[in-house]
């Protein structure tokens, strides 16, 4: 046990290091203005490439998140690392631009609390098991500058600047119980960070004052996610025809937040704009207030064949028009989102041929977003594709290198439109307890 308990401390300790000599992400997104920022995927690169599996995937030695639950059926400890990098192409009626981003994407821990490695030399079924993990990641992410200008009658040519920068993360502990083929979970979150929004009005055609507002908030708060899976299996008698059907439904609640805001407004000399004020129109800090995250239930159906194959989909909803937040009052809209997924594998016993132990994936999905432009609630859809790449390590322990790429377009029905390409690169690998 305590060799184990060496070999993850080490491990994440590695990852932190890494972690923090990674540099800030470089984002410009127009969308994250609106709300707490653009809200990134919580799967991991394997179940980034099959979208449609995450409420209803459970594996002994993968970690799901989007589902507690599968943490019933957990095996064995089980780490996960990962990073990803994003092209973005923004279009408009009168401009386009392209930038990079990237991070990472998500650190994880899992275990179960009974050893598996006892009952098989026991020979022992067990029909309850527990699983619990421990994971950090990126909750959503605020970068754009944004320049704008126009024409006021009797004062000229006005430029207006938007600058913000900032995020949250998210910090998850979440148990799975299972007995027999059914399993519950649950997932308490805290959730943190702190974003920065500025604007500047700069009238060229006057030789007066600007305006600039400083406009930041922090948040933090907790906040719960429920899920069940139930395995149904099919064609017991034959080892090489059996099939499982597994259901999966997830619930996110309600959560209420803690904001703490502030503002600074004021008129410079355009002469000494970063020297002299000339009115300090508001002034406030230390505001405290609340933040309501919406509700959100997703339900999803994963068949499995015989270690072949997996073919799955999955339907989420949440209510974005119950969203508040006192700090930034904006108001959204409900969301919905349909995704589906398939991952297949050559041969998963092979001896000496590599690329047939691979775990080939695809999938697909559509949906919306709760903000909106001019009115218009922003639509998404992208395909994905992945491989999950076996490695064997010293004593037969077994570690993935999980690699999914994302192609996709927001905001296809308004005036301002991104396409972009995600890949993820996920390290996965799993310990005994000896």
């Amino acid at each position: 046990m305590w060799s184990f308990c060496k070999r993850i401390l080490l491990t994440v300790s590695a990852c932190f290091v890494v972690t923090l000599a990674m540099a800030q992400p470089k984002n410009n997104s127009p969308y994250s203005r609106f709300g707490l920022g653009d809200f990134l995927n919580q799967n991991f690169a394997n179940l980034r490439a099959t979208p449609g599996f995450a409420h209803a995937y459970n594996n002994g030695y993968h970690l799901n998140l989007e589902n507690p639950a599968s943490l019933g059926f957990l095996q064995m400890a089980a780490f996960d690392f990962g990073m990803y990098g994003r092209n973005s192409n923004w279009e408009s009626a009168t401009a386009s631009n392209k930038n990079w981003s990237g991070n990472m994407s998500h650190m994880a821990l899992g275990f179960t609390l009974n050893n598996p490695v006892n009952d098989l030399l026991e020979r022992e079924v067990r029909n309850f098991s527990w699983g619990m993990s421990f994971a950090l990641v990126p909750y959503s992410l605020v970068g754009y500058t944004v320049e704008t200008t126009g024409n006021i009658e009797n004062i000229g040519n006005v430029t207006s600047q938007f600058v913000g920068e900032g995020g949250t993360n998210r910090f998850m502990w979440a148990n799975g119980f299972r007995y027999k083929q059914f399993a519950a979970g649950f997932n308490l979150g805290y959730v943190f960070g702190k974003i920065e929004n500025r604007r500047g009005v700069i009238f060229d055609d006057l030789n007066e004052v600007q305006n600039r507002l400083v406009d930041d908030f922090s948040i933090n708060g907790f906040t719960w996610k429920f899920g069940a899976q139930y395995n149904i299996a099919f064609n017991t008698k034959d080892i090489k025809k059996i099939k499982i059907l597994t259901l999966g439904v997830t619930a996110d609640s309600k959560s209420s937040l803690n904001t703490n805001s502030s503002q600074f407004f004021t008129r410079l000399n355009p002469a000494f704009p970063s020297i002299l004020a000339t009115d300090t129109l508001v002034n406030t800090s230390n505001v405290e207030g609340k933040a309501t995250l919406p509700g959100r239930i997703g339900f999803g159906a994963v068949l499995s064949g015989a270690s072949k194959f997996k073919i799955g989909a999955g339907l989420d909803f949440a209510k974005w028009s119950k969203y508040r937040n006192d700090a930034k009052p904006e108001t959204f809209k409900d969301t919905w989102r349909a995704s589906f997924g398939g991952e297949w594998i050559p041969n998963y016993a092979s001896y000496n041929k590599f690329w047939a132990r691979v775990r080939y994936r695809i999938g697909g999905f559509t949906g919306t977003d709760p903000r909106s432009i001019n009115g218009e609630q922003l639509e998404e859809y992208g395909i994905t594709f992945g491989l999950g790449l076996p490695i064997t390590l010293p004593r037969q322990q077994v570690s993935f290198i999980n690699l999914s790429v994302e192609l996709g377009k927001r905001g296809a029905n308004t005036i301002l439109q991104e396409k972009y390409g995600e890949f993820n690169f996920s390290k996965f690998f799993h310990y005994d307890k000896t």
